[in-house]
């Protein structure tokens, strides 16, 4: 049985005490033969966090709150840690989680509610009363995920006037008649409703009255169309727009031309978009983050347009099959671009890595799926002197000549070669991507 697609015969398992394991554990891989210096197997090892000591809600009661995502790390990263656990360790986990399951303050005017699928419109408005009545000026308030929160909720928060910062993604309930309680909040500048499911372009329509606002995260609400967006125009501070996955069009687009404040657009999965809407997008010169991730109806004459945002440092192209060879010749215009992703860009060969080579900033590039690279394709991104992160997932590159690059090219610090193997200077590690 191989081990991510490796000889197990060159590993043994060495067994590790964990901090909060009652036995040992084999969860470290080292080679049992020496291989390259520049592709050292380092030994995979878990580390772990102090053993979590359940304390009385008292004595927490003015502590922040803890998340066991902060705790652990990842949702990943947990499970595996949960794993290693004993019986007197997971009670223990679980008495300090539910001793702190009430608590809400992080820091001094934050509340973070994130992941709390129990807390009512009720409770809300009883720990909000206790905040107030405390004297507690509430600027930001995170409800991510909270799933019980409806309309009256909101209601709730419309006497927080300080509050600049509104977390709602996931809280699916919410209908455009709830957005009309946000309407007290003056001072709101950042707002999301990621995956707010039953939001339209009648709520979009509230939001056109929050000009105050700098960030908007209207991603997965698919009810929103172009009608939506042209309430947009009214926002003319907004510096970053969240729109992925919405069924808008180029027309759609053409509502976003006047927000030239935007520096960070995100239109990822928002595939009817074609070359035509990316014309209307050149008058937002201050972008710097541009993802079309999946606006697969992108040709070479949209990959003209974007030649004219000059300070984009961040493009995700991700999917976008249509673009070729010589499309490239255009992002090398974009002489500020740090971070480029063309993966699944099928039409891509050696040839047009060549024009890759003149972006002397780049410092991260995904190609993976992109089939038709061969080696020959790794020689002009030598010239990449900046180049840190590379990604050749799925690529044409063969195994030889990525681990010859990855030795003559000192200034990479890391090459996704096979999907969850990762090349780095201190060895091979393995992580879940």
């Amino acid at each position: 049985m191989s081990l991510f697609g490796l000889d197990p015969s060159l590993f043994r398992l060495v067994p590790l005490t964990l901090p909060v394991a009652a036995e040992p554990a084999y969860v470290r891989l080292q080679p049992t033969m020496p291989v390259a210096p520049s592709l050292r197997l380092a030994p995979l090892t878990l580390e772990l966090p102090a053993p979590v000591t359940a304390k009385p809600a008292s004595a927490l009661s003015r502590s922040p709150v803890i998340n066991i995502k902060t705790l652990l790390g990842s949702r990943d990263l947990s499970e595996h840690i949960l794993g290693f656990l004993g019986a007197t360790d997971l009670t223990s986990l679980r008495q300090a989680c539910k001793d702190c399951s009430e608590l809400s303050r992080v820091n001094e005017g934050c509340l973070d509610f994130s992941d709390r699928s129990d807390l009512s419109d009720d409770k809300l408005k009883e720990i909000l009363d206790q905040e107030i009545a405390s004297g507690a000026r509430i600027t930001s308030i995170n409800l991510s995920g909270c799933t019980k929160i409806t309309n009256d909720g909101l209601a709730h928060l419309s006497k927080l006037t300080s509050l600049g910062s509104l977390d709602l993604s996931g809280c699916h309930k919410i209908t455009d008649a709830g957005l009309v309680h946000l309407l007290e909040l003056k001072s709101l500048r950042i707002l999301d409703l990621n995956r707010c499911l039953k939001i339209t372009d009648d709520g979009v329509a509230h939001l056109s009255k929050l000009t105050l606002l700098s960030s908007l995260d209207l991603g997965g609400c698919f009810r929103i169309t172009n009608d939506g967006l042209a309430h947009l125009l009214e926002l003319k501070s907004l510096r970053s727009l969240n729109l992925c996955g919405l069924n808008i069009t180029d027309a759609g687009l053409a509502h976003l031309a006047t927000l030239t404040l935007l520096s960070s657009l995100n239109l990822n999965w928002c595939n009817n978009i074609t070359d035509a809407g990316l014309a209307r997008l050149v008058t937002l010169t201050l972008l710097s983050s541009l993802n079309l991730k999946g606006c697969d109806k992108i040709t070479d004459g949209g990959i003209a347009h974007l030649s004219k945002l000059t300070l984009l440092s961040s493009l995700n192209l991700s999917g976008c099959h249509k673009i070729r060879d010589a499309d490239l010749a255009y992002l090398s215009k974009l002489k500020f671009l740090s971070s480029l992703d063309l993966s699944m860009c099928h039409n891509i060969t050696y040839v047009g890595l060549e024009h890759l080579s003149e972006i002397t900033l780049l410092s991260s590039l995904d190609l993976s799926g992109c089939y038709k690279i061969r080696d020959a394709g790794l020689t002009p991104l030598l010239k990449l002197k900046s180049l840190r992160s590379l990604k050749l997932v799925d690529s044409g590159i063969t195994y030889a000549a990525a681990r010859t690059f990855f030795e003559v090219t000192l200034n990479l610090q890391k090459v996704l070669f096979l999907d969850g193997i990762v090349w780095t200077r201190n060895g091979i590690v393995w992580t879940r991507s």
